[in-house]
């Protein structure tokens, strides 16, 4: 796996969502957008990427941790974020191995690691459950954010 400056990172969702609401790792998360734009790392995603962020978004106006302009203006932040989005169709194959060998139920989380994958580059997620069971599988490639604080594991 490349770990070279100028090779993308695949994120996940989360990678926004913990930006807009309150997260115990919000600030490592802060420190890799920061690192990654220094950096000049392209971001990949998922198309899926999209309706995750904007599904987050709806389900914190629901639960009235964001009011419906907060939600519309981190949408349009998100909106404006230089990531490249790689379509659904060209990983739905490799998604559902993933999803196979990481033995999900449901393969919306397999399309990022398919993607990281495909491209030879690190994934990065806040879901720590799904990067230990990467980790299970031998994937070194992938990366929980608390890997990247000063916060017990």
């Amino acid at each position: 796996m490349r770990s070279s400056k100028s090779y993308s990172v695949v994120i996940d969702a989360g990678l926004f969502l913990v930006t807009v609401f309150p997260h115990p790792y919000q600030d490592a998360v802060h420190s890799l957008w920061r690192q990654w734009i220094e950096e000049q790392r392209p971001l990949c995603a998922p198309h899926l990427w999209v309706a995750e962020v904007t599904s987050g978004l709806r389900r914190a106006i629901w639960e009235r941790i964001l009011t419906p302009a907060e939600a519309e203006r981190a949408l349009n932040r998100m909106l404006q974020l230089p990531i490249t989005f790689i379509p659904d169709t060209t990983l739905a194959q490799s998604a559902l191995i993933w999803a196979g060998r990481l033995r999900q139920k449901r393969a919306y989380d397999a399309f990022y690691l398919a993607l990281a994958e495909r491209l030879s580059v690190e994934f990065w997620s806040t879901d720590r459950r799904l990067i230990a069971r990467a980790h299970q599988l031998g994937v070194t490639w992938a990366h929980w954010v608390g890997e990247h604080t000063d916060f017990p594991q």
